[in-house]
């Protein structure tokens, strides 16, 4: 079984004196040089000073001297490298972009507005690990609601191609059209909706797509 070499009395005493260590608390339980590497004796064994015991030796933990010297004697709890500390935890981040200028009335070509918002919205991802992206498109009640229904579609199908283009991974990307369910105005002629251009602006909230991005942002 490996060992420390003990040494006692003057002798530990003078090759502390030569080596540069000191008594400072806590005792040093073995011999160090000026540069502060352990004293070895002719069989490479660490030089205990006349202080050492079991506990000194442990006290400085798994990276100290004693686990280091003479791990073979000491506890294994004592020389036991800690488990490293658990990741952060994930934290859901979800964000929903509900945008009602992002068509034009019959229309299912972006706007430029409607771009700027879907930028903002890929910045926003920075940093997160996607799980899915919910585009949901919507249409407003003029028109037949097949027609309609088939508008939210290509709604939604234009916000996922778009995001595609600027890197998102398309495979995450679920679209659906909801037609003109939904609705966030219900503009009726009269007052000052007089004319169907009127109506056509009233009703702009209600062309839209409602985005949604589920995914972990770690919290540091």
């Amino acid at each position: 079984m490996k060992t420390s070499v003990k040494l006692g009395g003057l002798v530990a005493a003078a090759l502390i004196a030569t080596s540069g260590a000191s008594f400072a608390a806590p005792a040093n339980p073995y011999v160090v040089d000026s540069a502060k590497q352990n004293v070895l004796s002719g069989y490479g064994l660490c030089v205990r000073t006349g202080s050492w015991t079991p506990a000194l030796a442990e006290q400085a933990g798994w990276q100290g001297n004693g686990c280091k010297c003479d791990k073979d004697i000491l506890s294994a709890q004592a020389c036991a490298q800690p488990a490293p500390p658990p990741p952060p935890a994930p934290k859901v981040a979800k964000v929903t972009l509900a945008a009602d200028t992002l068509f034009a009335f019959d229309s299912a070509a972006l706007k430029d507005s409607g771009k700027s918002m879907l930028d903002e919205l890929v910045n926003r991802m920075a940093g997160m690990e996607v799980e899915v992206i919910l585009a949901t498109g919507y249409a407003d009640r003029l028109g037949k609601p097949a027609y309609n229904q088939k508008l939210s579609e290509k709604r939604a199908m234009a916000v996922k191609n778009y995001l595609v283009e600027k890197g998102v991974d398309g495979e995450r990307i679920q679209t659906e059209g909801r037609g003109t369910a939904d609705a966030i105005v219900n503009c009726q002629k009269g007052g000052v909706i007089k004319t169907m251009l009127n109506l056509i602006d009233c009703l702009a909230p209600n062309r839209r797509a409602v985005i949604e991005v589920i995914g972990t942002r770690t919290v540091k």
